[in-house]
């Protein structure tokens, strides 16, 4: 294990001198393998890695039967990767002298850094170390990776120790180390298996990013699971994940920090500070990411991404495509009913030619539609559980299968594994079997995921299983994200004036208004109006003019004005005041449209309902920007917003596609606005029926949001001072 490094084959670059390595050094591992910083060296021996293994430790002369060298400089040749174990104050020399030697990786499991506040000045020196010698380096405050195939495994956790390894196409990516080893550790006991896991610690010269970009390139990654708790680059990550998509790779997430009290946690935990929870879901779901809510639905999920194959599109237009379930019990019948439609799953409805080949088969007590109840008789009756299992599975609408088994299901399931294989790989259909709360045995779980089944103890977790596998199947059909048009350079508005030409560059129309000054008399001054009007402040003076008493609304007539002129400027502290009269829109559904630069993922566009709904109900989508037509849509869909604008309870129809342009718009004018903007809002946004006079969508506010070096926040009230509102 400790040849002589030889020049024979060239040097591996990239990722590839970690994840295949074939020479390593284990710097500062200890003599005792009881301690964190002894493991890796048996890790590597149990594992069975061939390549060879370098000690790096002044104080002992062999450690596990492997000489030490003195330091780095002293080794005999320059391996792939180093896996750095020393004091966070040493790590950014070690990495130094990496790069002297020639060592083009490593992978620091010292923590000490960014986790710490005596930390943040070595992890700078760190990241200074690493753009200096141009090494990789993953960590630090990490667990380490796992590379099954080539079973290259730099990590001191507790799951990596074994001798027999499984191979599968499952990736998992983790900022928690104990999260990621406990992935691993249950898809490897249950003989799942996995390719490769990174714990990438506090990603302070590599990130997510950067890993996803390698594990897209290789040809053992189909399915991806990710812990998340908060991403330094997520602009940059999105689009991997989207290309993660487009190559046909099923991804699910597990995002912790999503309270606030989980937020803090997440950031003494890795140096980072998570944006708020509805982001992260709306901006991973657009990305094509399905979301768990635990550790066991992550571990599950990558079992079933991976095993289950997609249901076919079936029952065309008709819609009756979807699952059928075989139910020898008659009590799960509804219960499952209500379970696919909370998960998403379609029922099929099933062929009359089925319908009447099962009814000639079982006796009339039984229920011959979807979902059916077989009864006990197709156990009773040699042969007839197989023969009504080949009946459903060949139904035209068929596209997935639950098998629901009764009392004695793991006994009855046992006896047709091989009945069971044959027909799920005839049909080439997601098939789960489904149990009333039994666990069935590792080893005959292992022998129908071969064939591709899956077992669940219950109908809830077929029901989610199969969520998960139609939500696959509805990613991986979305069309690419259309080409976003160039934009032109757009002048941010920093006042109310200005705000009209860049809404007219996003579609957006405004009320027909006049800027009253404070030596105008206002019914003269705006007699050119429709009434009635408001008035207001101008939000350069003053933002949330609502709950300032700021705005006076439904003003009926000219003479009015006058008196509530008046009152603005006295509330306002300034005789000289401008305000703003504007007429009142009176139809149209309230909308809210905002864009944001968000410190996680850069651009960002909110849209939701508006007004005072905003707080009220936070009936709110997010999405990436530049965002094209299908995003907004399909983010419109899973508002409650949407019923409203379809029309509801009479009302006319909303011209969407106006709203829908003008997002689209509005988005890419922000993305190329300068100066930079961190927020411009609009709300309300009036949208109105298509051909409304005045126009399908109308804005009466907009604020705007300098850039500023502080992280977002969506709660405006804490923000009062670093806001400029324009209109």
């Amino acid at each position: 294990m400790t040849r002589a490094t030889t020049g024979a084959k060239p040097p591996l670059t990239g990722l590839d001198a970690v994840f295949r390595a074939r020479s390593i050094a284990l710097v500062g591992l200890s003599a005792d393998m009881r301690k964190m910083t002894g493991a890796p060296l048996s890790i590597l021996k149990q594992v069975g890695f061939t390549g060879e293994i370098h000690v790096v430790n002044p104080k002992y002369p062999e450690i596990g039967g492997l000489k030490c060298w003195p330091d780095i400089e002293s080794l005999p040749g320059a391996p792939d990767v180093a896996l750095i174990m020393l004091g966070a104050a040493s790590v950014p020399e070690a990495v130094r002298a990496c790069g002297r030697k020639g060592i083009r990786a490593a992978v620091v499991l010292s923590s000490g850094f960014e986790e710490s506040d005596d930390g943040k000045q070595l992890a700078a020196e760190l990241r200074s170390a690493a753009a200096e010698s141009g090494v990789l380096v993953i960590g630090p405050n990490c667990e380490g990776v796992w590379s099954v195939r080539d079973r290259v495994f730099l990590t001191f956790g507790s799951a990596a120790k074994r001798s027999t390894l499984t191979h599968a196409p499952i990736a998992i990516l983790s900022q928690s180390g104990a999260m990621a080893g406990g992935v691993g550790r249950h898809l490897q006991d249950n003989r799942i298996g996995c390719s490769y896991i990174v714990s990438v610690g506090n990603e302070t010269v590599l990130t997510i990013a950067d890993y996803l970009a390698w594990l897209l390139e290789q040809d053992d990654v189909r399915v991806l699971a990710l812990f998340i708790e908060g991403v330094r680059d997520g602009e940059r990550l999105l689009p991997l994940l989207e290309r993660a998509r487009r190559k046909g790779i099923r991804m699910v997430a597990l995002k912790a920090g999503n309270s606030a009290a989980g937020q803090l946690a997440a950031a003494s935990h890795t140096g980072k500070i998570a944006s708020p929870h509805a982001i992260y879901r709306d901006l991973l779901e657009a990305a094509g990411v399905i979301q768990v809510e635990s550790l066991t639905e992550l571990i599950e999920a990558a079992e079933i991404l991976n095993t289950l194959p997609l249901p076919p599109a079936r029952g065309g237009a008709s819609g009756h495509g979807g699952v059928a379930v075989f139910s020898v019990p008659g009590g799960t019948r509804a219960l499952t009913a209500d379970l696919f439609e909370r998960h998403g799953v379609p029922l099929a409805t099933f062929d009359p030619a089925t319908v009447k080949a099962l009814a000639a088969a079982l006796p009339n007590f039984g229920c011959t539609e979807n979902p059916t109840d077989l009864t006990g008789q197709v156990l009773s009756h040699p042969g007839l559980f197989d023969q009504c299992l080949r009946i459903i599975a060949s139904d035209p609408n068929t596209e997935a299968i639950v098998i629901q088994v009764a009392n004695r299901g793991p006994l009855d399931v046992r006896e047709r594994i091989a009945v069971l294989g044959e027909i799920a790989l005839a049909v080439e259909r997601p098939i789960v079997v489904s149990f009333l709360g039994d666990a069935f045995p590792a080893e005959d779980r292992e022998q129908l995921r071969r064939a591709g089944i899956v077992c669940a103890r219950d109908p809830a977790e077929a029901s989610r299983y199969l969520g998960w596998i139609y939500a696959s199947r509805r990613i991986l059909q979305r069309e690419a994200l259309a080409p976003a048009p160039a934009a032109s350079a757009t002048a941010t508005p920093a006042r109310w004036s200005e705000a009209a030409a860049f809404l007219a560059k996003c579609g957006v129309s405004l009320p027909a208004s006049h800027l009253l000054q404070a030596n105008e008399d206002p019914a003269k001054a705006c007699e050119g109006l429709a009434y009635p009007v408001a008035i207001k402040a101008l939000p350069e003076d003053a933002d949330h003019k609502t709950e300032a008493g700021l705005v006076i609304l439904n003003v009926p007539a000219p003479e009015a004005l006058t008196a509530h002129a008046a009152t603005l400027r006295a509330r306002l502290g300034r005789a000289d005041a401008p305000l703003l009269v504007q007429h009142m829109v009176a139809d149209g559904i309230e909308v809210i449209l905002s864009a944001i630069r968000n410190p996680d993922f850069g651009p960002v566009l909110a849209i939701g309902s508006g007004g005072i709904a905003v707080e009220l109900y936070k009936d709110m989508a997010y999405l990436p920007l530049p965002a094209d037509r299908g995003q907004i849509l399909r983010a419109l869909q899973r508002l409650k917003l949407w019923t409203l604008l379809q029309g509801f309870r009479g009302r006319p129809k909303a011209d969407i596609d106006a709203l829908i342009e003008a997002a689209m718009q509005f988005g890419s004018a922000f993305v190329s606005a300068q100066p930079a903007a961190s927020e411009i809002e609009l709300n309300p946004v009036f949208v109105r029926p298509r051909g409304s006079k005045g126009g399908s969508v109308v804005a009466v506010d907009v604020l705007v949001k300098p850039a500023c070096n502080f992280r977002h926040s969506l709660h405006h009230d804490q923000e009062k001072a670093f806001w400029h509102p324009v209109g």
